[in-house]
């Protein structure tokens, strides 16, 4: 009986496991999808889910909204593929990827507009917006 009930906490911490990860998928998602719904039509309600760093960064030259409104970030289109690991997501669209970390009021955008330099994984993306 031990052996089985050892077999079921161990069964039941791997579904609880796989239910976190769907949530934080969930999460980052509707983090990135507010954000590119925003960018061009709200660009100030795209500038709340900015992680601080990159809104830092947006706001050197001015206002984060008027940054944002004027950097040429591409229409996201259809959301694909969503990658969590540990405090980092990726979000990749149709024509566009976005990265986020999770901080202690949720996810947040740390780089918007992202394409890929080149077919290596270790090459860095290009991004538009970007935390740095």
């Amino acid at each position: 009986m031990p052996a089985t009930t050892a077999a079921l906490v161990a069964l039941a911490s791997l579904s609880l496991a796989g239910c976190g990860a769907d949530v934080e998928r969930a999460g980052a998602a509707r983090a990135a999808d507010a954000f590119t719904a925003s960018a061009t039509a709200d660009p100030g309600a795209a500038c709340a889910v900015l992680a601080p760093r990159t809104l830092e960064r947006l706001e050197e030259d001015g206002h984060c909204a008027r940054a944002l409104a004027t950097a040429g970030l591409p229409e996201a289109g259809a959301r694909g593929q969503v990658s969590v690991a540990g405090h980092s997501a990726q979000v990749r669209y149709a024509s566009d990827t976005v990265f986020l970390s999770l901080f202690a009021d949720g996810w947040r955008v740390t780089a918007a507009g992202c394409r890929d330099r080149s077919a290596d994984d270790a090459v860095p993306y290009d991004c538009i917006v970007d935390g740095g």
